[in-house]
């Protein structure tokens, strides 16, 4: 039996549902992924129907999957529009006035008590799971849309480690916003800025390093690399510079191969791409 079906604090049916969400926040299973039927959920989990039962419809109620009947249904990963629809009727909120500002004012409230959470509760697993995603996004710069999708996945993994139901479900349903709805809406860029991937390899290290000093050095950095540099938005193209680029060889390099972030005065080297831009 999985550790998590194995605690003392939680029902089975809602252990279970942890469980099934815990492989979607990962990215383990996508939209539209058929989880098998109830049956297969049952003898694969080893727990009774009545559970597996109640662990669907805590995860129906929670937007995060779809029941089908009929010949090929089943058990299914429900789509970001599914889970946003079910996220704020749950909690009253209507989203379709919202905009960017509204999330990223919501998202930094939210944040600092996620990776909290994620700084107390994490796992060895955790941290090699966050640092894959991270070089999954360095590695995606150049295709902003999948960068995107590994930016969402690899908040929805420290979400995961938040022990705290109604924040960790809100948090997420934010994140499905973001994806559904800011990420169709925003003008792309050829490619997205290095920072996005070195801010986000701080938050793991502080998370690993399980300092709240660091941690907070790393929430601010990574905010301040939203803010400075927009979401999706083209930085202002940078005057020419006579020295010509930073050598690689000179780029002082942190874990995961990932270069470190430099903070300049205006006009230094060491700055990204004219056409770069920033993931939240």
């Amino acid at each position: 039996m999985r550790p998590i079906l194995q605690s003392s604090r939680l029902s089975r049916a809602e252990a279970l549902a942890r469980e099934i969400e815990e492989e979607i926040a990962a990215g383990i299973r996508n939209t539209g992924d058929r989880l098998g039927t109830k049956d297969d959920l049952r003898l694969r989990f080893g727990v009774a129907v009545a559970t597996v039962n109640e662990a669907i419809k805590l995860l129906d109620t929670r937007g995060l999957v779809e029941a089908r009947p009929g010949p090929g249904g089943g058990v299914f990963v429900a789509s970001p529009a599914s889970r946003k629809r079910g996220g704020p009727m749950i909690m009253g909120f209507e989203w379709t006035g919202a905009g960017l500002d509204d999330y990223i004012e919501v998202r930094n409230a939210l944040e600092p008590p996620i990776y909290n959470h994620a700084m107390h509760y994490r796992t060895e697993a955790d941290v090699r799971a966050l640092r894959v995603i991270v070089a999954s996004m360095a590695a995606h710069l150049d295709q902003p849309r999948a960068c995107a999708r590994y930016n969402t996945a690899f908040h929805r993994r420290v979400a995961r480690l938040c022990p705290n139901i109604p924040l960790r479900s809100f948090y997420v349903t934010l994140l499905d916003f973001y994806e559904q709805d800011l990420v169709a809406a925003q003008g792309m860029p050829e490619v997205l800025n290095p920072d996005n991937a070195e801010v986000h390899q701080h938050l793991v290290d502080a998370i690993e390093a399980r300092d709240p000093a660091v941690l907070a050095a790393a929430i601010r950095d990574h905010d301040s690399n939203r803010l400075e540099l927009g979401v999706f938005r083209p930085r202002p193209e940078l005057p020419p510079r006579s020295g010509g680029s930073l050598p690689r060889a000179d780029r002082a390099m942190g874990p995961g191969g990932l270069p470190l972030r430099r903070h300049l005065a205006p006009g230094g080297s060491g700055g990204p791409s004219p056409n770069a831009a920033s993931l939240g």
